[in-house]
């Protein structure tokens, strides 16, 4: 973790354990991808989760799984993206008039030129919210989603409303709320050592609150446990957190 920032996968909580096992196999390039049609990962769950950081990071750990510098010897898990970071990925935020001519002619025009800053040979494209494209639009997205050369990485936080076909185009992953507390901890040990707190400043119960009441967002977590340092006394953090 950079700070209190998810960089690795090992900083995220997954839902389903042979989801993340699909993730580490395909950056561990024990399994290919993309491969049999399937060119995305969908991320999907309630809000506050991690999935945009996961999404815009994961090209990043693609590309130093190629580049041959990380020891594997050392988990998958604690992979993180090359630095300095050279990983150009071509991030949609969708809704906002985003319109489907604009985002398949770039993925078209950068399908016809050969990829000369990826380690893995591929385009990486993250559409955020993907759930807020029209049907139209979507219909468009998943026509692209054939093109050689092309990863694509998806959110939302609704996964019904995602067009069929482009769900059968990815792998899914579920990020929601961890089954075990315990698990939220670490990043907030983190943060409190960077308001200079100890670790035990909150009491576990507390923290177990804290998780159980965020219901999944690391948003909510970790405003709670800002709020209670900065009551304790804590400095105010100066590490930007992204989730």
């Amino acid at each position: 973790m950079n700070g209190i920032t998810p960089d690795r996968i090992d900083d995220f909580y997954f839902s389903n354990t042979a989801e993340r096992q699909t993730l580490e196999l395909i950056l561990s390039r024990k399994m290919p991808f993309p491969f049999a049609g399937k060119s995305g990962i969908l991320i999907h769950g309630t809000w506050g989760t991690g999935k945009s950081t996961l999404a815009e990071l994961l090209p990043e750990l693609i590309e130093t799984s190629h580049s041959g510098t990380w020891n594997f010897a050392n988990g998958v898990g604690q992979m993180t993206g090359p630095n300095p970071n050279h990983t150009q990925t071509q991030l949609f935020r969708c809704g906002g008039g985003l319109s489907s001519t604009s985002f398949t002619q770039t993925i078209t025009n950068l399908n016809m030129l050969n990829p000369l800053y990826s380690m893995s040979g591929h385009d990486y494209f993250v559409f955020d919210e993907v759930d807020r494209l029209t049907l139209g639009a979507q219909q468009s997205l998943r026509s692209t989603m054939g093109l050689k050369r092309s990863m694509f990485f998806f959110t939302t936080n609704y996964l019904p409303k995602i067009d069929p076909a482009i769900v059968n185009r990815c792998h899914l992953i579920e990020m929601n709320q961890a089954p075990n507390a315990t698990a939220y901890f670490p990043m907030a040990h983190s943060l409190l050592a960077q308001m200079g707190l100890a670790a035990s400043a909150i009491a576990p119960s507390m923290l177990q609150t804290y998780a159980k009441n965020a219901k999944g967002s690391m948003r909510d977590f970790l405003n709670d446990v800002l709020l209670e340092g900065l009551a304790l006394g804590g400095q105010m953090p100066t590490t930007k957190t992204v989730v």
